[in-house]
């Protein structure tokens, strides 16, 4: 393998997950199920599909550089493929027992979306690109990222202890998203790695 092969096959993956991406958050937010779940089939066919050749790469006893590189950037991917498996899986378990979110959760999940698409727009900009601009703002995102969640998390117990939302609303509105910072997290460490 070869360092423009390795860059060019994780362009093209994150490039294929940022399209599901999108999928899924139109289903999530015109609460259409089919495409929620839809987009969560292409999500695992599409790691299946890549499983065979990270397999071989990590199986292989002499391994080049570009090779030893590209095993180091299996874990942050694992941690990205671990938070948006389970972001879609929260989102289904929403959409199947029809529990309703409040209009600002809705709206701070809205925001979140977008930050975490553009965090992922700049990363695969930068592997392909390596410009550190880019760089920069996969870090920027993942901070705020992290202090907005903290923030609207303070808020959501206040409006749980206030009775405006309800538990089922709030376990899941939490773990959707604890998911996203998990994926801001992995987007990072990966930009760093690559």
């Amino acid at each position: 393998m070869e360092e423009r092969e390795m860059t060019q096959r994780f362009c093209d993956l994150f490039g294929d997950i940022l399209l599901i991406v999108k999928d899924v958050e139109k289903g999530f937010f015109t609460l259409n199920t089919r495409l929620v779940k839809e987009g969560h089939e292409k999500f695992r066919g599409l790691l299946k599909s890549r499983l065979p050749y990270a397999e071989k790469v990590v199986e292989e006893k002499e391994k080049t550089g570009i090779q030893m590189k590209y095993v180091n950037l299996i874990i942050p991917f694992q941690t990205i493929a671990l938070g948006l498996e389970n972001l879609m899986d929260r989102m289904e378990v929403k959409l199947d027992a029809n529990i309703l979110f409040s209009e600002k959760a809705t709206k701070e999940i809205k925001e979140l979306f977008s930050l975490m698409e553009s965090q992922m727009r700049d990363l695969k900009d930068y592997i392909l690109t390596r410009n550190p601009h880019l760089l920069q703002l996969v870090g920027q995102d993942v901070e705020e990222m992290r202090s907005l969640i903290d923030e609207y998390t303070i808020v959501h117990q206040n409006r749980l202890i206030a009775g405006v939302c309800m538990p089922k609303a709030s376990y899941l509105y939490i773990d959707i998203t604890d998911s996203m910072k998990r994926v801001a997290k992995g987007l990072a460490e990966f930009s760093e790695r690559v």
